[in-house]
């Protein structure tokens, strides 16, 4: 029989991993990761990846796949978790935890029919990247195609090079190819995880100031010891490209907790948008045991076969 499918996203530090480490215990429903930055190798603290102790104890796959200068995509994504989940026997449930949109999305419904990138197109975006950043990038892309400016995460560097790409390529906007209409490949429950507002930016808070603490900037020297770019994809990603500010001097050390506390804000407002315009089955604003008990339910009904969540 073919597994059903947990997915549970939501902003960042909304209690995602721990509560898929809690039906991991009770259930054994083994967890995939849905994190774009916990793919990277080395990239440890900054993405609060689990320690390795704790990785033996709760595995949670597709974490440490591919090196920082390797580019990795939600195709890939979707391909690898299905590549995974073939090779288990015996599993009825399986959990998609994670905050990228993209990397679930690619996953239930496929990728969307974006046109070819010729590679001298690509070769050219990439030249420009070098050159001028991914804030040339979004500057020229705001003024081109402000509808998917206003859909994507502008501190992506692959999602805003693709959304340069594409224009180029097509002469229309990346967010024009997507699919308004969702029809899922496989049995899900998505479970959006919102806590209050202030609740949220709290723990965004504390989180980043344990990471920076415990050695964020460090980690991102190291890293550029190994002979990494900093235009390496894993180091333009969150965090890591405010701990090469300080490192370039362009930002004190003493900013750097606060800079990447609103960085942290500023995505999990866009994670949030991102499922206010999806399909999905349950908000979870406070995650109490009457929350969980809905939540398996609903898994339990999928494996009954009573009802399917899809949603065209």
């Amino acid at each position: 029989m073919k597994p059903v499918y947990l997915v549970l996203t939501g902003p960042t530090a909304s209690g995602k991993t721990a509560l898929a480490i809690e039906l991991y215990q009770r259930f054994g429903w083994p967890i995939v990761s849905a994190d774009a930055r916990q793919i990277y190798r080395y990239l440890d603290v900054g993405t609060n990846k689990p320690p390795q102790a704790e990785l033996t104890e709760v595995p949670q796959h597709l974490i440490d796949v591919c090196w920082p200068n390797e580019p990795f995509n939600a195709g890939r994504f979707a391909e690898a978790v299905e590549a995974l989940v073939a090779g288990w026997t015996g599993v009825s449930v399986v959990q998609i935890v994670g905050g990228s949109g993209f990397y679930v999305q690619a996953f239930l419904y496929g990728l969307d029919p974006t046109p070819a990138v010729p590679p001298t197109i690509r070769a050219q975006v990439e030249q420009w990247m070098q050159a001028e950043g991914v804030e040339g990038l979004v500057r020229w892309l705001a003024e081109k195609d402000p509808f998917t400016v206003a859909q994507i995460d502008l501190r992506n560097p692959r999602r805003v090079q693709r959304a340069v790409e594409v224009l180029l390529a097509s002469g229309r906007p990346w967010a024009s190819f997507w699919r308004r209409s969702f029809h899922r490949r496989y049995p899900a429950h998505i479970v959006v995880l919102e806590p209050p507002r202030e609740q949220l930016y709290a723990a965004i808070t504390e989180r980043t100031r344990k990471q920076v603490a415990a050695g964020w900037l460090e980690e991102t020297e190291f890293v550029l010891r190994k002979g990494y770019a900093p235009t390496a994809p894993g180091l333009q990603t969150l965090g890591y490209k405010e701990c090469l500010a300080v490192l370039s001097g362009n930002l004190a050390p003493s900013a750097l907790m606060e800079a990447i506390a609103q960085a942290n804000r500023h995505y999990a407002r866009r994670q949030l948008t991102w499922w206010r315009h999806r399909p999905y089955d349950q908000k979870v604003e406070t995650l109490s045991e009457k929350e969980k008990l809905r939540l398996v339910q609903a898994v339990e009904r999928l494996l009954e076969g009573t009802s399917s969540f899809e949603k065209a």
